[in-house]
């Protein structure tokens, strides 16, 4: 994977927060964000399984130690992609010992060059979206039985997502970290960034109960990194955070 560009460096603001919310017993995301590197990651412990918790901070264990902040951007997302893979198998590893059914954890992440340019990697389905001139873009794509519904609907057909019926399977995952068949997969994606973007990585516990016309609004009103993750957990708690919630909100500032 050799994504380098050159250009004008951006600085980036950010702000973060995981909060279990008013239902859950138990916060069950974990989350890495770190400016020198870049490298901003959400992992979301599979609630159906054993030990969500547990495989999700393996997760961000392992994206943190595998950087010291020094890299260049395509080692940045080659050790990145090494770390999540390495996670599957320590989470493998455990659950065996353990003599868990089964745990996993989803991972999404985001790794800007500091230029004009990031990669966005995820498995499961927590996402990466990108908030820019008041369009909200989506960058990743779910590993669940219903986005592979979606995917193979008939052109033409009838849109599996709009019937209520296939709801349900919106959180039924096709791939995580520690589940399914290895070797384990992260899909990449390079995307390029502007001066003013904002970047966003959160776990379902946002995007589920957000829809994206008021996920859209409260990343397009303005204001310093903190202030717009504000509007966001504001928003997810009017939602009714029936889940844990976490999320990362990248601004792309001006040129340094």
């Amino acid at each position: 994977m050799l994504f380098g560009l050159v250009g004008r460096r951006f600085k980036v603001d950010f702000a973060c927060a995981s909060e279990c919310g008013p239902v859950r017993r138990e916060n069950q995301d974990h989350l890495f964000a770190d400016a020198r590197s870049q490298v901003f990651c959400v992992a979301d412990g599979m609630g159906g399984g054993d030990a969500g918790g547990e495989a999700s901070d393996a997760v961000c264990r392992s994206v943190e130690s595998a950087l010291s902040g020094g890299e260049g951007f395509d080692e940045r997302v080659r050790l990145v992609d090494e770390a999540i893979r390495r996670a599957d198998c320590e989470i493998r590893s455990f659950a065996a010992a353990a003599g868990y059914r089964q745990m996993g954890s989803t991972a999404a992440v985001l790794v800007c060059d500091g230029r004009r340019a990031a990669a966005v990697g995820n498995v499961g389905d927590s996402r990466v979206y990108r908030m820019r001139a008041g369009k909200l873009s989506q960058l990743t794509r779910d590993h669940t039985v219903a986005e592979e519904l979606q995917a193979n609907c008939p052109v033409g057909g009838a849109r599996p997502l709009a019937d209520t019926r296939w709801r349900a399977y919106s959180h039924v995952l096709t791939r995580a970290v520690g589940v399914g068949h290895p070797p384990l997969k992260v899909d990449w994606n390079m995307v390029d960034v502007a001066d003013g973007d904002v970047m966003l990585v959160c776990s379902d516990g946002v995007h589920g109960v957000v829809s994206p016309s008021r996920l859209a609004g409260a990343m397009s009103s303005g204001g310093r990194a903190r202030d717009i993750l504000e509007r966001v957990l504001s928003t997810v708690l009017a939602g009714g955070a029936h889940d844990n919630y976490s999320a990362i909100v990248v601004k792309i500032g001006g040129a340094g």
